[in-house]
């Protein structure tokens, strides 16, 4: 349905602009993603904490697919695959839902094996509090970068104020249950 979606929003110009309301066009392909991590959670948890030496050379070799693939794809300017969900491009199905799902083996393997080094301890917790504040991250970080054009600050900026202040912000209002509820944070004492 999502790549029918997709297809139609390139022919019918009423629906390029002024868009689907409340982004339900991104919400179609977005329920074949939570529909994967739902369906097969136990198959990604164990995933991640999974030994076997066969898991770790898979991933090896996807990661070298995935390399030579992105250099194909990208080397001489313009890619023969794109796929990007807000503005409603994915055309084939099958490639936009193996190349996700390939990078997400490979990464839920770097995952694991940054748990497993202690001086990357630090980095994990970060990381582990930046998944904890997905939803205020993704709400805030265009609002609070609504200037960066008049300020005149980069991508940097960009990223320091759209993930540094829904961190805080996490960090300050988690603790009451109250707003946990209203904003949709976790509670950072549990894990």
């Amino acid at each position: 349905m999502a790549v029918i979606e997709s297809h139609l929003v390139d022919k019918i110009h009423l629906l390029q602009s002024p868009g689907i309301p409340w982004n339900f066009d991104v919400v179609l392909m977005a329920l074949v993603y939570i529909g994967i991590g739902y369906f097969y959670k136990d198959k990604i948890k164990r995933l991640l904490e999974d030994e076997t030496v066969k898991i770790d050379a898979a991933a090896e070799i996807i990661a070298v697919l995935l390399g030579i693939f992105c250099w194909i794809n990208y080397r001489d300017g313009s890619p023969f695959y794109y796929f990007d969900m807000k503005p409603v491009y994915y055309k084939e199905l099958i490639s936009a839902i193996l190349i996700p799902c390939a990078f997400g083996f490979v990464l839920i393997r770097i995952v694991h094996w940054m748990g497993r080094v202690n001086v990357m301890k630090m980095v994990n917790d970060f990381l582990v509090l930046c998944g904890r504040a997905t939803i205020p991250i993704m709400f805030m970080h265009i609002p609070l970068n609504h200037w960066k054009d008049t300020l005149g600050y980069g991508r940097g900026g960009f990223i320091f104020i759209g993930v540094g202040i829904p961190l805080l912000f996490t960090i300050v209002l988690g603790k009451y249950s109250v707003m946990r509820k209203l904003f949709g944070l976790t509670e950072l004492t549990r894990r």
